[in-house]
């Protein structure tokens, strides 16, 4: 839930006129209120309280939960992944197909109030929504701009959720250069499983389809604005009737059986075991490699450890790419308070060198420099780097991460562009009032 002082700032904004241009978020549709009316409706049942019981069993058997920072975010973490598993399991009915926003921070809106879900390290920048599918309907997504576009918009089809099945397989991938857009900036997509061919804006279901992920990568959080989206499934079978609460309980607490495992392995042997995710030194970075589905993105991962006086300083090169973000996360690769705090920084919110580089200061306290990014006082966790809108061909002498050193923040360098702590309230203040653009309705 968004705090009071936040609220406040919001409506002063939106008095202004400083967020009238998202009077109303194209995510508060009547779909997704009802969807968050019935997630936390399943969320209360016996069945998938009983299985929190067994996440939180599962967390604190692990290594990382008898430290004391593990130890006081477990419960945080638990709560994270017993809500993203509720959130998967309730829209899974492909004749009763809804547009569903999931793995966002805690919000209230229409007098809801959303928890926070989260699962293995969800993008920040990123507006995430899914609809179930199967190769027995038909499916028509149009979309129309509400406000400044995306960064980039990605549309993925998947035989499972990420978390279900670890980093799931893209069976077919469909990127914003990909789309044929109206003069207005208005797209439709036909889905079915009929063979695109030559045909524009089609996207080709099967049998191992189950769900389609849409992502809005959100670079400007003030400026740029997800898609107002609408699903129409045109033919098909439809199910007797749709599954109730109990039922879907018991869906989820299946779903949240599997993403526990795989947090506890993702997590281990240096916070990562997936593909994607590293294991290695702490406070370093790997070099960038290519991300599930192939075209829409590099990637670089690694983990901190630093104590109260140090930092961990970072220097990449956006090699091309529009977007280019650095997130952290806990041990438990929940990503961390970005609303409040600058956890995540990305081109857009960043002060680069004048080659256009970025060099940005990881530290548990605030070292006085514009580009801090904030471990909200943790001293050990993990560290997410992405690039997307890659140019076709890159220069093969590119680095994206020319350099990952620890120092003392006492040594960090005096040219370095710095901020006052009046400054960055200031900053801080402005960047939640601009993500929670996304939840005005």
């Amino acid at each position: 839930m968004m705090p009071s002082s936040l609220l406040a700032l919001v409506a002063a904004l939106m008095m202004t006129g400083a967020l009238a241009a998202s009077a109303q978020s194209p995510l508060a549709t009547t779909d997704q209120r009802a969807l968050d009316k019935q997630s936390l409706r399943v969320l209360a049942c016996p069945a998938v309280k009983a299985q929190e019981s067994l996440v939180a069993q599962a967390f604190a058997a692990d290594p990382y939960a008898q430290t004391a920072e593990g130890k006081a975010i477990l419960q945080r973490a638990v709560n994270e992944v017993v809500y993203a598993g509720v959130l998967d399991a309730i829209n899974r009915d492909p004749a009763r197909a809804r547009l569903q926003w999931l793995w966002a921070p805690a919000h209230t809106w229409s007098g809801i109030a959303v928890p926070t879900s989260k699962v293995l390290m969800p993008n920040v920048d990123n507006v995430f929504r899914i609809f179930p599918v199967d190769n027995l309907h038909h499916y028509r997504l149009t979309a129309h701009l509400a406000g400044s576009a995306p960064t980039q918009v990605s549309i993925q089809v998947l035989p499972a959720l990420p978390g279900e099945d670890g980093w799931s397989k893209v069976i077919q991938e469909v990127l914003d250069s990909d789309i044929h857009t109206e003069a207005d900036g208005s797209f439709t997509l036909a889905i079915g499983p009929e063979p695109a061919q030559e045909q524009a804006n089609h996207i080709t279901t099967s049998q191992d389809a189950h769900f389609i992920l849409i992502r809005d990568t959100i670079q400007d959080w003030s400026r740029e604005t997800p898609y107002r989206m609408e699903l129409t499934r045109l033919d098909g079978p439809v199910s007797s009737a749709p599954a109730n609460d109990a039922s879907l309980a018991r869906e989820a607490a299946d779903v949240i059986r599997q993403i526990t495992p795989r947090i506890v392995q993702a997590k281990g042997g240096g916070f990562a075991n997936l593909p994607g995710f590293y294991q290695g030194p702490a406070n370093t970075l790997t070099s960038p490699r290519i991300r599930e589905g192939g075209r829409w993105g590099l990637s670089s991962s690694g983990h901190f450890q630093l104590a109260d006086d140090e930092a961990l300083v970072l220097t990449l090169d956006p090699i091309g790419a529009r977007y280019l973000a650095v997130q952290l996360a806990s041990g438990w690769l929940s990503s961390l308070d970005y609303l409040h705090h600058a956890a995540s920084l990305n081109l857009s919110q960043a002060t680069p060198n004048p080659d256009g580089s970025l060099t940005l200061v990881v530290a548990p306290k605030d070292p006085g420099v514009a580009n801090w990014l904030d471990t909200t006082g943790l001293h050990e966790g993990t560290l997410f780097v992405r690039w997307q809108k890659l140019p076709d061909t890159l220069d093969s002498h590119a680095q994206g991460v020319r350099s990952v050193r620890l120092v003392k923040v006492a040594d960090l360098d005096p040219v370095m562009p710095r901020v006052s702590p009046a400054e960055r309230k200031a900053l801080l203040a402005k960047r939640a009032a601009a993500y929670a653009r996304r939840y005005a309705d």
